[in-house]
């Protein structure tokens, strides 16, 4: 009998985000954070899946041209640690690790460009499902840059209260002005250069930035605060959820000075504004699949 595992990270939401030579466009931020499923041979259960994961089972089937019959002999399991509506890519992580783990099942090839294209004709997705950094565009699914190198470090995450829906979180040209594009045009540089060069420092410095631009789109009421904050006690700059509501500080366990930071943090951030805290990691993305004959 055959099974195959999916382990997909989330994200804190993205590095950068805004628009990129006429396209819209993000840098998604692994975590260590992960939807895991779970597609065996036995009674299908299909109901059991998520709206938009029974869909993207559908775009799998119609793809490949997958036999109908197929569906009644698929049995799956999901469980996921990402929270929901937080910007922190937790539909991403399902229906792309679905797309991955059913070609796996069916021995069909499937490479992240496709499997970005697959998800981001069910929803705005992120682009987790790359090992390496590009600049995609979350509507079409297309790699506008290739960035030659990863991020690891480590961050601290807020949840802050509330929720967004990303598919309908709408996003146009129209909401950046002349200027932006082009301060957008500058993180997107200063953004390759850190990870082309592995400084943390410039990277950091172009996640902030981005968060500074995207407070014209979805406010975050104590951005500045924690942008302070994590300069204050060496962090090396925010990431956020950009149409979600999660802030994130990266930092380097040596230099960051986490007590006091927290302690400085609970002295600005009332505790009924966010309902917790997460120590996570930012990893490279990419899917994991293993197969079984079991």
């Amino acid at each position: 009998m055959r099974r195959v595992k999916v382990e997909t990270p989330g994200t804190c939401g993205e590095y950068i985000q805004g628009w990129y030579d006429g396209s819209p466009c993000l840098v998604s931020s692994p975590i260590d954070r992960y939807s895991r499923i779970t597609i065996a041979e036995g009674p299908g259960n299909l109901e059991v899946l998520k709206p938009k994961t029974r869909k993207q089972v559908e775009a799998v089937f119609r793809r490949f041209a997958i036999p109908e019959l197929e569906k009644k002999h698929l049995h799956f399991s999901m469980v996921s640690d990402i929270p929901v509506e937080k910007g922190m890519a937790s539909s991403t992580a399902d229906i792309a690790g679905m797309a991955a783990g059913l070609c796996a099942y069916f021995g069909l090839d499937l490479i992240p460009k496709e499997i970005g294209s697959l998800c981001t004709g069910i929803e705005p997705s992120d682009n987790l499902m790359f090992e390496r950094l590009n600049l995609f565009n979350h509507l079409s699914g297309s790699v506008l840059k290739e960035f030659d190198g990863t991020v690891e470090a480590d961050i601290l995450i807020i949840d802050f209260n509330g929720g967004i829906d990303t598919m309908t979180f709408n996003e146009s040209q129209d909401d950046y002005s002349s200027d932006d594009l082009a301060i957008f045009v500058e993180i997107v540089t200063q953004f390759e250069k850190g990870v082309r060069t592995e400084s943390l420092k410039e990277i950091g410095a172009a996640c902030t930035k981005s968060a500074i631009l995207n407070q014209k789109r979805l406010k975050k009421n104590y951005l500045d605060d924690l942008i302070g904050l994590s300069r204050d006690f060496g962090g090396l700059g925010t990431v956020i959820g950009h149409s979600g509501t999660v802030i994130g500080v990266m930092y380097d366990n040596g230099d960051f000075q986490e007590a006091e930071f927290l302690n400085a943090f609970k002295q600005v951030v009332p505790e009924s504004a966010y309902a917790e805290i997460y120590q996570n990691r930012l990893i490279p993305g990419g899917i994991k699949i293993t197969t079984e004959e079991v």
